[in-house]
């Protein structure tokens, strides 16, 4: 008897242009997941009627400090500067993102096109007097098909 040899095992290639195909969504899912433009948003909800504070800076969403049933508008600019349409696509997550509204989202940005996104956070009656966080993601898709 011949001592047990170990087979090979072939890949069909029906699997390796699947599996090429399922490398390739992941590699640009990634890509596209880097290369998004991410913006830390926060307020601080503060004691008092009507106060607001004023944004100190514009690289984050930082609406400042607003009392109760109060709201703050804060805008990205997006301009397609590439000869292909976008496809924008927002993803806000954290606390804050609860309270805050968008202006537009999932949506065609054509070539030369600039639009003005605008964040706006309302602090609820109930809101706690602290500090809220979150965080967006700004995805600008090509358009393929």
């Amino acid at each position: 008897m011949k001592p047990a040899e170990s087979k090979k095992r072939r890949i069909s290639k029906g699997k390796i242009v699947l599996i090429i195909i399922i490398l390739f969504v992941a590699w640009f899912g990634a890509i596209q997941y880097m290369s998004a433009d991410r913006y830390t948003a926060v307020v601080n909800v503060i004691e008092g009627v009507d106060k607001v504070g004023v944004n100190p800076t514009t690289e984050l969403l930082d609406f400042g400090d607003l009392s109760r049933d109060t709201a703050q508008t804060r805008t990205v600019t997006l301009v397609n500067t590439g000869k292909m349409t976008k496809y924008i696509q927002i993803w806000k997550k954290g606390e804050l993102a609860e309270i805050m509204t968008l202006s537009k989202n999932n949506f065609e940005l054509k070539s030369g096109e600039e639009y003005r996104l605008e964040f706006t956070v309302k602090i609820p009656s109930s809101a706690e007097y602290r500090k809220y966080e979150g965080s967006v993601a700004i995805f600008k898709w090509p358009k393929v098909w």
